[in-house]
């Protein structure tokens, strides 16, 4: 028995040595990570992190000379193949907001498995994988003249990851408590994102409390700014938590307390209250759909105006200088709602509001926020027939209450959706010459933009700018290739749908229009980062057409000048990278020169017309 119970202590206490050998080595890799995120160089850093985005965020702020600042990490499940390692750090680039934004990419939870004697990172866990947030109820303090707002947020969640819960917010914000079901959670803050430890399975109560100093930088202000006189802060200043823009695990309920200086008007876009008790304006507001996030905007010379539309209500935030006037306003949101409810049906809620931004000094729409549309600080136009590029912005951003897109391709949903609605309104306002200089501005808009090749309508989550050059165009060719009433049904059962609004529910609307899946004619135009190359070659009595890189399924116009100078259009159906047509009707002698896509109908790159 003894030389057994030996053996027994041997193996037993050599486990335990491996354990902490493999722990070790671990916490070295670990921390020669947080040193190459923080001072490597170029080499450190492919090095250390293969993931392609995280080392092409980091080669990028290191090529701008950014700060970096490498954060806590913790080792948070160790297994007998892999670990989960959480791993923070900040790109210091001058607003808070910003920076918290792009430091997302990096900090959270990774992947990393041993290989040949090291522990190597091999993937990162997306936020909102698994986890649930469905409810925040926000108590909000702000304070302009201090530049701050103290927080208070009550939230639902349901974690179903095994390594906790994860959640953006700013980087600069002080924590003060942080609960787990009324009792003190453990936690680690940098980085931009919050880590709680929490049971895999659960539903449970998160609170959170802090204070946050906003930026108050008037060259830098974008995605927040805060002075003793107007202020505000954009989802993406991630004042309260949240997962990301496109996540449909973080769409949740929002009740909203918030007090001010009763000299000021505040609004998140939600439909509020608002009352003075003492010195404060207490406004009191619910969502009346779920959403991922909120905005937040106040200032000392608002006058709130309010018009009603039925039970809808318009309200405009703005000073005596504020354009186009309240009764303009009201008047094209109410010809614009009435167009887009005829051809596609009423959109979600039944309140809109329009906000003066004094931090941006132009005349521009800006950005919309839930039912929030801001404009800068002297208003924004509402519509222009101008030669080279006609505009309808104030219906692109009331069109945004028509979609509210999650997942893959969110921005196509959305950016593109509302782009095609400004083509729509400007064909009913000017007619269809104007939409055909409106869709030739943004065609060269998305080839002088460097686009092509390079962004993805199914991968923009950064909204940079293809989805909404890209994304109309694709909408305007489905219609054509569809037939418009064909495809006018599928979009219009898309955005009534009760159901999630993702890429996968407008192919299928589409396709049960269609009464024909149209998955393999949509996908190409989502997924693919370059649009069709196209070429085509006279021989004897064929015509050959080609198109470079992925293959799209699409009908293609050709224009035939003929020798006696007619003028002969033909249709072709391509579906390959190389397809030959005989030529009916004439042969190659007949032919003097063609054109491809005479019409303009297609988002393409003509690459040759041979003639004969």
């Amino acid at each position: 028995m003894k030389p057994v119970l030996s053996l027994i202590v041997i193996l037993f206490l050599s486990s335990i040595s491996l354990a902490q050998s493999t722990a070790n080595n671990l916490q070295h890799d670990v921390e020669r990570c947080n040193d190459a995120f923080e001072s490597g160089t170029i080499e450190d850093i492919k090095l250390n992190f293969p993931l392609v985005e995280q080392q092409g965020i980091i080669l990028a702020m290191q090529k701008g000379k950014y700060q970096r600042k490498k954060g806590q990490s913790q080792i948070v499940k160790v297994y007998r193949d892999s670990a989960l390692v959480l791993l923070t750090g900040t790109f210091v680039i001058g607003n808070s907001g910003d920076e918290t934004d792009y430091s997302n990419i990096y900090s959270g939870i990774y992947v990393f498995k041993p290989v040949k004697g090291t522990w190597v990172m091999t993937s990162k866990l997306p936020v909102d994988r698994l986890n649930h947030l469905k409810a925040h109820r926000i108590g909000l303090k702000i304070a302009p003249v201090d530049g701050t707002i103290a927080v208070r947020d009550t939230m639902e969640i349901l974690t179903r990851e095994k390594y906790g819960f994860l959640l953006a917010l700013n980087h600069r914000a002080k924590i003060e408590n942080v609960q787990l079901n009324r009792k003190k959670a453990h936690f680690v803050f940098d980085g931009g994102i919050l880590w709680v430890k929490s049971s895999a399975g659960m539903k449970e109560q998160l609170i959170l409390a802090y204070t946050l100093k906003v930026d108050n930088d008037p060259k830098n202000e974008n995605s927040g700014y805060f002075d003793s006189n107007f202020g505000h802060v954009r989802e993406q200043f991630y004042w309260h938590p949240f997962f990301n823009f496109s996540s449909s695990n973080d769409l949740a309920d929002f009740q909203l307390r918030a007090s001010i200086p009763s000299a000021y008007h505040i609004t998140t876009g939600l439909r509020q209250t608002d009352r003075i008790v003492d010195d404060q304006r207490i406004i009191t507001a619910k969502s009346p759909y779920a959403t991922f996030a909120l905005s937040l905007y106040y200032d000392k010379e608002w006058e709130v105006k309010t018009l009603d539309k039925g039970n809808y209500k318009f309200q405009i935030f703005g000073n005596k200088t504020f354009k186009p006037t309240p009764d303009t306003l009201y008047q094209s949101f109410s010809k614009t709602n009435d167009l887009l409810i005829e051809k596609f049906g009423k959109p979600q809620g039944n309140y809109l509001c329009i906000v003066q931004n004094r931090s941006k000094d132009f005349p521009i729409w800006l950005n919309r926020s839930n039912d929030m549309i801001v404009a800068g600080n002297h208003g924004g136009f509402i519509i222009t027939n101008r030669a080279m590029s006609p505009l309808a912005p104030f219906g692109h951003e009331v069109a945004h209450a028509w979609t509210r897109p999650v997942g893959p391709a969110t921005n196509f949903l959305r950016e593109g959706w509302a782009s095609f609605a400004e083509a729509y309104l400007l064909e009913k306002s000017f007619g269809d010459t104007t939409v055909s200089r409106f869709m030739a501005s943004y065609k060269s808009l998305y080839f002088k933009g460097g686009f092509d090749g390079k962004s993805s309508l199914w991968d923009d989550a950064s909204n940079n700018g293809v989805s909404y050059y890209k994304g109309v165009w694709v909408l305007y060719m489905l219609r054509d290739q569809l037939g418009k009433a064909v495809f006018d049904k599928g979009l219009k059962a898309f955005i009534q749908s009760k159901k999630q609004m993702d890429i996968s529910l407008f192919i299928k609307s589409l396709s049960e229009a269609a009464g024909t899946d149209v998955k393999h004619v949509v996908e190409p135009w989502i997924k693919s980062k370059q649009v069709p190359h196209v070429g085509a070659l006279i021989t004897e009595k064929e015509l050959s057409i080609s198109q470079e890189g992925d293959v799209f399924v699409f009908p293609i116009d050709i224009a035939f000048m003929l020798q006696d100078n007619r003028i002969v259009r033909k249709t072709f159906n391509i579906s390959k990278n190389l397809q030959s047509f005989q030529l009916d009707g004439f042969s190659k002698n007949d032919i003097k020169s063609i054109k491809i896509d005479p019409d303009n109908k297609l988002l393409i790159k003509i690459m040759s017309e041979t003639s004969p």
